[in-house]
């Protein structure tokens, strides 16, 4: 952890040296979203110990020297001098103990719970802001054309104001979500219900491919009517964009454990600091945040040794053989996955010094 804030607080200042303030307020959000997502990631993990009754020897809110510290019954409470997230320390989770309350006499499920805890709750704190700004942002996009853009398959088809798009390659749709859906799955050629005033009528229409920064895009050139606003509307394209939300990021995952997406895609400390300096107010920084946590949720959870998901596979071992690994194999893995993890680190982190400078 400290190792990634300080090749960010080394980006900021070869990237952002222009002026001493916008080097603060660069370093203040990335250490800020960093260190509040890893804070709230322990925090899960404590709280679930705590309602397991495994014993939880330290929770500590920052690194370093304690500049404030408080011994409750079973646990001590620190505040320590660098605010970058935190830690926990169970009683038995590195070393096995016998004593009542370790971590380690804990049921297999209990200690999963525990496991899966912090990365649960960065997903559930991604997902409850994401909603909360797309419902602040207002309703979902209906099926309703309002108008056509010039120059876009749409207009040259003979689309009109006031058509409904009911289908697309027989797929019904009701609002933006459903057709950017059938774009994404069929770029070449898309069959088209509308409904026009009662009449049904069909179209073929091919999607016009635009470059962006982004990658490549395919759009039909229609303008599309928005709900009426209502709470209910409102709450409803909130649902709509977050399941969205949420499916991407996995099937982001999946693409690169398919080989559909390439390692030297992938975003690691200096290129989320990148990303995070650039955010302009208040609703951007919070977009990219929920970004970040979901996806260290979600990561945090792939069976990977060393990451809480490889934790949880050891433990689904451990259930089936009915007895524990020996605990020199257990941290051999655990050293393996470490170790893994520590190179694609050092060659993401390369892949972004090299992509930004």
């Amino acid at each position: 952890m400290l190792s990634t804030i300080c090749i960010c607080i080394i980006y900021v200042v070869i990237k952002r040296r222009n002026t001493l303030i916008s080097f603060i307020l660069s370093a203040i959000k990335i250490i800020f979203l960093l260190g509040f997502l890893i804070f709230i990631h322990e925090l899960g993990h404590f709280t679930v110990a705590k309602l397991c009754k495994v014993k939880v020897n330290e929770f500590a809110i920052g690194f370093g020297p304690a500049i404030w510290k408080k011994q409750g019954k079973q646990t001590k409470y620190a505040l320590r001098l660098i605010p970058l997230g935190g830690f926990v320390s169970m009683e038995g989770e590195e070393e096995r103990s016998e004593e009542s309350g370790s971590f380690s006499k804990a049921s297999i499920p209990k200690r999963i719970a525990i496991v899966a805890a912090g990365a649960i709750v960065n997903i559930i704190f991604a997902i409850i802001v994401y909603f909360l700004l797309i419902a602040n942002s207002g309703t979902y996009i209906t099926n309703e054309i309002v108008s056509t853009t010039e120059g876009y398959p749409a207009q040259q088809i003979g689309l009109q104001s006031g058509d409904k798009i009911i289908e697309a390659n027989n797929k019904k749709i009701d609002n933006l979500y459903d057709l950017n859906k059938a774009i994404q799955e069929n770029t070449e050629s898309i069959n088209l219900k509308i409904d026009r005033e009662g009449t049904i009528l069909e179209y073929n229409i091919v999607p016009k491919q635009i470059a962006e920064q982004q990658g490549e895009r395919w759009y039909l050139g229609v303008n599309l009517k928005r709900a009426e606003d209502t709470i209910g509307n409102r709450c409803l394209n909130a649902a709509m964009s977050t399941k969205e939300f949420v499916f991407s990021i996995v099937d982001n995952l999946k693409q690169l454990f398919t080989g559909n997406v390439g390692i030297d895609q992938m975003m690691g400390p200096v290129g989320i600091s990148e990303v995070v300096s650039k955010t302009n107010g208040i609703k951007e920084f919070l977009y990219m945040m929920s970004l970040i946590s979901i996806s260290l949720g979600v990561t945090n959870l792939l069976p990977i040794p060393a990451l809480d998901g490889g934790k949880i596979l050891i433990l689904i071992i451990e259930a089936i053989r009915r007895k524990p690994l020996k605990e020199q194999t257990e941290i051999n893995i655990q050293l393996l996955g470490f170790s893994i993890l520590i190179v694609l680190s050092l060659y993401v982190t390369y892949n972004d010094i090299i992509r930004i400078f």
